[in-house]
């Protein structure tokens, strides 16, 4: 199964934004996480519950930083160990 990678970014960035700051779902792959929504501690959680749900190594995940969704996803696809299975099974990873 294919998932598609923006609405995961936005439901993992939705679990990192607190609820009562404002939200703004990222809408391509060129978009510059400088011009959306979240700051530089809700990219830390972003990074760090997509490390968790493609399994890639604490020390790596420190060390990535991404300026476009495109930059993130290229980090994930070349340090993951897994994919997920779903929107679902991704979102129970980070609870």
């Amino acid at each position: 199964m294919n998932i598609d990678f923006i609405e995961l970014f936005n439901k993992v960035g939705r679990v990192a934004r607190p609820s009562h700051h404002e939200f703004v779902p990222v809408s391509s792959m060129e978009e510059k996480f400088a011009e959306s929504c979240f700051d530089s501690l809700d990219m830390l959680m972003i990074v760090m519950y997509m490390s968790e749900i493609y399994d890639i190594d604490d020390e790596i995940a420190k060390e990535m930083y991404a300026e476009t969704m495109q930059e993130m996803y290229d980090l994930i696809q070349q340090h993951k160990k897994r994919n997920p299975e779903s929107l679902e099974w991704a979102m129970e990873m980070i609870k």
